[in-house]
């Protein structure tokens, strides 16, 4: 028993010897920070990449953060359109009596037109499935909130024909019983054009 008692104890006391002036040790880890302690041979930890953390979308493109003031609830878009998005539901919450508990943006996949979220350039506000929000976010109804999401250069999913309300997105499609021509000439416009473009469209809801 003394014996294998001896033999550990005399490593430890080896140990000890060897690193008697720990502060001058030369070790080239890439995980030891130079502390004022190191000497120049050590290799202090590598920076870390700018982009180290940052999620980007389907595009490659980096991705914004939208959240809401209220609730905290927060979701990633395209960082290029997250100022447009983040005014809408600032708007929203601010002006419109609205209280955004949750939202969804970047998802994966492959962008197109039938989905704009893999890309950055689609946001779901409240919603529980296609077209049915939760009620206690209390959103405004299909017509108003469509010209709240135009005064920002938006276009929201309630106004299609097949409703997508509580969807909102960058690009502008036709609105149900819209031309595409029509879609081409407000493209044109400012998105402040497009919100009283869309006054005559409320009854159409």
């Amino acid at each position: 028993m003394k014996s294998a008692t001896f033999v550990p104890l005399a490593g430890v006391a080896v140990l000890v010897a060897l690193s008697a002036d720990v502060g001058k040790m030369h070790i080239g880890s890439p995980d030891m920070t130079c502390d004022g302690r190191c000497s120049a041979t050590t290799t202090a930890r590598p920076p870390v990449a700018a982009h180290h953390g940052r999620r980007f979308d389907a595009s490659g493109n980096a991705a914004g953060v939208v959240m809401s003031s209220r609730t905290g609830a927060r979701a990633r878009v395209g960082v290029r359109y997250a100022a447009r998005f983040q005014a809408y539901i600032d708007d929203l919450e601010n002006n419109h009596g609205a209280r955004v508990l949750f939202m969804g943006g970047i998802r994966p996949g492959s962008c197109s037109q039938s989905s704009e979220h893999p890309c950055g350039k689609a946001l779901d506000v409240c919603q529980l499935r296609r077209g049915v929000v939760d009620p206690r976010c209390k959103l405004p109804g299909r017509a108003t909130l469509g010209q709240i999401a135009a005064s920002h250069g938006l276009f929201e999913g309630g106004r299609w024909c097949n409703s997508d309300y509580g969807h909102v997105q960058v690009d502008v499609t036709p609105a149900c019983g819209e031309s595409r021509g029509r879609v081409a000439r407000r493209n044109k416009t400012a998105p402040e054009a497009w919100a009283q473009n869309m006054t005559g469209l409320a009854a159409s809801y």
